[in-house]
């Protein structure tokens, strides 16, 4: 029964209380009593309003709560989500590098790693700038680390070339020979040769030397291999006068 009907109620047992005489209806003792009855029920029913009010308040309360609770683990979420695609990004910028590209050297083509690349890269350039024990190094630590790297025959032939600067002659003439030995159709062969003949030349040994210089300019005739190889040869070889 809401308020509005017991207050119904009560006027319309005043009413009757008002039209005819009270001991028509009940006795004195009886009408207390049904008014102490109805002001009990007005008050349980207040009471009841008053905790209805107070627990909405409190499920609104419990709500508001909720509501901040699932905003703060919403930017929680937005922020790890971010951190995320930050770490990803900076871990795709750091594996960049790391990853494997294709290189052309010497006319050929082949998948390098970053560090393949770096080294070789770094040892010519050493190179050029006549640091030749630095690049030595460097194309070295490339040949034993990567076996099967596509730079090997590239970085053989300036392996050698490095030492023969440091005038580390036999150890020059054993690189290229590898070099040669195997990869035979490389490009790099005719300068391998020529890069041959002069760390015997300087190691002494003119007669091995000379036919290094022959049999380029029988393998390569008419080019500018054949033409410098000839050249010393002539040298090895000066003509009486």
């Amino acid at each position: 029964m809401n308020k509005n009907s017991v207050f119904a109620l009560a006027a319309a047992l005043f009413m009757m209380g008002a039209a005819a005489p009270a001991h028509a209806l009940f006795g004195d003792d009886e009408a207390r009593m049904a008014i102490l009855d109805l002001r009990q029920r007005m008050d349980a029913l207040q009471n009841a309003q008053m905790q209805l009010v107070t627990q909405i308040e409190q499920l609104r309360e419990q709500n508001a709560q909720l509501t901040g609770r699932l905003e703060e683990l919403a930017n929680d979420l937005t922020r790890q989500q971010q951190s995320s695609r930050d770490l990803f990004s900076s871990l795709d910028a750091r594996l960049a590098p790391l990853s494997s590209a294709k290189v052309e050297i010497d006319g050929e083509s082949f998948e390098a790693s970053a560090e393949e690349r770096r080294r070789y890269e770094s040892a010519l350039s050493l190179f050029s700038q006549g640091k030749y024990e630095d690049s030595a190094s460097l194309l070295s630590s490339l040949v034993d680390d990567y076996p099967t790297t596509g730079y090997m025959p590239s970085a053989l032939y300036w392996l050698g070339n490095a030492l023969y600067a440091q005038n580390k002659l036999s150890q020059a003439l054993a690189v290229q020979n590898r070099l040669i030995k195997d990869f035979p159709e490389h490009p790099r062969i005719a300068d391998a040769q020529l890069s041959k003949a002069a760390a015997l030349t300087g190691l002494g040994r003119k007669s091995q030397a000379q036919s290094v210089l022959r049999e380029i300019i029988k393998k390569y005739p008419k080019t500018s291999f054949a033409e410098l190889a000839q050249k010393r040869l002539e040298a090895l070889n000066p003509k009486k006068k």
